[in-house]
């Protein structure tokens, strides 16, 4: 019964407060799925430096290979480097855009309760209590903004991840992905 009621105040009331601020929404998105991007190119250059120390330790180059093994992992190390300033760089972004198109969400919505509110007889707040009343406008509207940010942040955050991972392991491995 409460998820019918909540999907009916979903698509009633913030489907177009979202739609209000879907460039916030959308710039989000596209912030998330480049943090993983980032987050998911970190091992994957890993890989590729821990496959070159591999080729040297195989071969029997001498000095000038070993130097030139040294300013290859210098490159991986700054590679890796870079990602991690990139992945957190758009994490920023993306927490920015998605935690802020919450909270103006959220002061829509406390406005518009409290415009409603002031249009009340007198009767109504006599027979409710003002702690109640003062919940409405608090609580279930910091509930709302919950959902629509941090919750909604993760789950974009979580099914993208997965996504690039999987694509990832596809093209490392075919087969070991599959098992």
């Amino acid at each position: 019964m409460y998820s019918i009621i909540f999907f009916f105040l979903h698509t009633l009331i913030l489907k177009p407060r979202v739609y209000k601020y879907k460039k916030k929404l959308l710039l989000g998105i596209l912030f998330v799925i480049l943090s993983n991007i980032f987050r998911v190119l970190q091992p994957q250059a890993i890989r590729e430096a821990l496959n070159r120390i591999l080729e040297f330790i195989q071969s029997d180059k001498g000095q000038l290979q070993q130097e030139q093994l040294y300013s290859e992992l210098m490159k991986f190390g700054f590679y890796i480097f870079g990602f991690a300033l990139l992945m957190g760089l758009f994490m920023y972004m993306m927490r920015q855009t998605i935690i802020v198109m919450s909270r103006l969400i959220e002061y829509d919505l406390r406005k518009d309760v409290f415009q409603h509110y002031l249009k009340l007889d007198t009767a109504f707040y006599q027979r409710n209590k003002t702690g109640d009343l003062m919940s409405r406008i608090t609580e279930d509207v910091n509930k709302v903004r919950m959902y629509l940010g941090p919750a909604m942040l993760y789950g974009i955050n979580l099914i993208s991840l997965v996504l690039i991972v999987i694509v990832t392991m596809f093209k490392v491995n075919f087969m070991l992905s599959l098992y």
